[in-house]
């Protein structure tokens, strides 16, 4: 089972539609339960990939894809453990067995837990394909699962799991499948108007509560919000479109169920050309929750460009693989354009200045010499205007 990368989209569904499609993602990998994170960081309209082999995709679904049916459905993203068989024997060969006699007796496996099954995001599938024995689905993330009478312990979030994966195996031929379109449904009728910091929490609240995230940070990115305070919503694409005489202001809040160790970052990168980071690009988390923001400046261009920010929280190097030190990355790509009323102001401050400055020669020592020299000046100072400020977008 493969989770979350980035990818183009288009237009979501409507917003009050139930999922008809589930697809879950797992702790069976470091990189699976960081998916997790991402998809729950990453803020509204931004896209994200998952991928199944095609065991893991019920047959009803793989029809779907086929058809192109399934392009514009309303999916809900979630987290499962402890869904498989039973925990397997312990390898013999990283514990080789003692020299002797061997007891022929029953052998015996560790009891697995019951599987623990959350909710996360819900999200609108743009794109599927199939590509040999692998299922690739596009998603624009939307609203946070509404959590709010769904068991807060991990006891009760593993007793709502069971009965979950039951259902789930039961209209699926007696087989677990992650990416399904026939499971029954966790979540209670949508909202009207999503509550996101509330819901959000609400879902990290939850995930704290198995070993997999109990030492991690959970990450929400805002959408975008533009130098006047205006929100700048990702298009279709995934993208925020911005133009060169713009700044934006990134806000991102951070929560842990606990102090962890050890120390994280949080760090915001671009790629340095097009589009700068304006104020502090990392800090260092010495809380369990905050809000912090990034300034960011689009360079003036003579051309469109495709930039894109990361937004990164993680530990240092030598603690990178530790024990719940789980990585979470966001992105999304930025399209800076042109502005093209900078381009009018730039060409005719230029146009003027220039002129200004050759009028005197045009007019003649017989003109009086302080008009001559004023016209000069002016043109001069039009030049230099357009050269330092308008073209390196003053603002």
């Amino acid at each position: 089972m493969r989770a979350p990368g980035l990818l183009r989209t288009r237009a979501a569904g409507p917003a009050d539609a139930r999922p008809s499609v589930l697809l879950l993602s797992s702790d069976l990998r470091r990189r699976y339960a960081e998916d997790v994170l991402t998809a729950l960081a990453l803020p509204r309209g931004a896209v994200i990939q998952f991928r199944y082999k095609a065991g893991y995709v019920a047959r009803a679904l793989q029809r779907a894809v086929a058809d192109r049916s399934v392009v514009g459905r309303r999916c809900l993203l979630g987290f499962v453990a402890d869904a498989q068989a039973p925990a397997p024997l312990v390898s013999t060969a990283q514990f080789p067995m003692p020299q002797g006699p061997v007891s022929q007796g029953p052998v015996s496996r560790s009891p697995a837990p019951p599987p623990f099954v959350v909710p996360v995001r819900l999200a609108v599938i743009v794109a599927a394909v199939r590509v040999a024995d692998m299922f690739v689905f596009r998603l624009r993330v939307d609203d946070y699962a509404n959590l709010d009478d769904f068991p807060l312990t991990e006891a009760e979030i593993r007793e709502r799991g069971a009965s979950f994966v039951a259902g789930l195996e039961a209209v699926n031929g007696a087989r677990f499948y992650p990416a399904t379109a026939r499971f029954p449904d966790p979540l209670p009728p949508p909202r009207t108007r999503a509550d996101d910091p509330h819901l959000w929490l609400g879902v990290a609240r939850r995930l704290a509560q198995h070993p997999t995230f109990r030492s991690s940070y959970f990450v929400r990115v805002e959408e975008p919000v533009l130098g006047d305070d205006r929100t700048a919503g990702l298009d279709a694409a995934g993208r925020l479109s911005l133009s060169d005489s713009d700044s934006v202001k990134v806000r991102v809040t951070f929560y842990a169920d606990g102090y962890c160790e050890p120390m994280r970052q949080l760090a915001c990168a671009t790629d340095g050309t097009y589009l700068k980071i304006s104020s502090d690009w990392s800090y260092d988390l010495s809380l369990r929750y905050d809000t912090v923001e990034f300034w960011l400046q689009p360079e003036a261009l003579a051309f469109d460009a495709l930039a894109r920010v990361t937004i990164r929280l993680a530990t240092d190097g030598q603690a990178e693989q530790a024990p719940g030190s789980l990585t979470t990355k966001v992105g999304f790509p930025v399209v800076v354009h042109r502005s093209r009323s900078r381009l009018f102001l730039r060409v005719s401050a230029n146009a003027a200045g220039a002129f200004l400055v050759a009028l005197p020669a045009v007019l003649g020592p017989s003109f009086p010499l302080h008009l001559r020299m004023l016209s000069a000046v002016t043109g001069a100072v039009l030049l230099a205007l357009a050269t330092i400020v308008i073209s390196r977008g003053g603002r």
